[in-house]
């Protein structure tokens, strides 16, 4: 007798963490990467999955990249190419949402332009006859930027560089006969070189040379950070399943990432312009896990001492 109540102590704790275990899921592997196997295409500086073709569009900066669209398959094979006539200076992003390819004419090392410029063909194989174009002018004087992110709804944020880095939101509605003044809405790591939403439409990956941010796209909270190669690469896209990042490299090499899962870095400052609500219903990924695992750890001492006041009364 005076044996069991050690076994059964341990078997109840037992129990319990392989419920922890089965509740916190399986180990997701990354997401396959792959290889770019268009010639004349080098490193992407911008990268967008679009989930309507089943492919990823890549532009390397270049008037080759940018005067003819490309996209690739999921193994890095010519997918699909669009020729326009737009003439942008500075390309530095893609981004895909609500069935549009989005290209940012963003970067501005000498920070001379006047306007950015974001432009959206109309057509996306073949030859696109005609597309949308947006100027878009920041409310403190001229930046360079590097990346650029659209939601779901089509709002486009800008992820400046430099001095001060900064995310901008441009106006919900847009017009294409003037400029569109950007808003300020919270602080940004600095050299983010790339950003993506993920599928949630929520949060914000940022991508700088050496890690990945998650970013709470209402309340501008990090919610978890994760290390990359500090090999270089510019592009970050979400997979095309949207359960991932694939992440280009200094070459033609993209490979996969899983999402981060933990925070570890300082938190971007809203602005005090920011107009964006923060959301009721969504706690942030780092609350909801300390949150399960409180929860099991008292489930694992309530039921050690069910136990305990079992083997007693026998």
């Amino acid at each position: 007798m005076t044996g069991s109540l050690p076994r059964r102590v341990l078997q109840t704790v037992v129990c319990a963490l392989a419920a922890w275990t089965l509740a916190a899921g399986p180990a997701v592997a990354a997401p396959q990467g792959f290889s770019i196997q268009v010639s004349g295409v080098s490193a992407p500086v911008g990268m967008a999955a679009d989930t309507d073709g089943n492919c990823y569009w890549v532009t390397d900066g270049s008037s080759r990249t940018t005067r003819t669209l490309v996209a690739v398959d999921a193994q890095g094979r010519r997918s699909k190419e669009v020729s326009w006539q737009a003439m942008p200076t500075n390309v530095q992003a893609l981004a895909w949402s609500d069935s549009s390819l989005f290209v940012g004419d963003i970067g501005d090392p000498t920070a001379s332009r006047k306007s950015i410029q974001v432009l959206s063909p109309q057509a996306l194989d073949g030859s696109a006859t005609s597309w949308r174009a947006w100027d878009l002018v920041y409310p403190d004087g001229p930046h360079d930027a590097d990346a650029m992110a659209v939601s779901g709804r089509g709002n486009i944020y800008i992820v400046t560089r430099g001095d001060s880095p900064a995310i901008y939101r441009a106006p919900t509605e847009l017009s294409r006969d003037s400029d569109n003044t950007l808003v300020r809405v919270a602080s940004a790591p600095a050299d983010v070189t790339d950003a993506v939403f993920l599928s949630d439409g929520k949060r914000i990956a940022l991508r700088t040379r050496d890690q990945v941010t998650l970013v709470d796209a209402y309340t501008w909270k990090t919610l978890a950070t994760a290390p990359v190669s500090p090999s270089g690469g510019d592009a970050i896209s979400s997979t095309l399943s949207g359960d991932g990042l694939q992440l280009a490299g200094s070459s033609t090499t993209v490979t996969g990432m899983s999402l981060p899962g933990g925070s570890t870095s300082a938190t971007p400052t809203p602005s005090a312009s920011a107009a964006d609500p923060a959301h009721s219903d969504d706690d942030d990924t780092a609350g909801i896990r300390w949150g399960t695992l409180i929860t099991l750890v008292a489930s694992v001492l309530l039921a050690v001492a069910a136990a305990v006041v079992v083997y007693r009364a026998k």
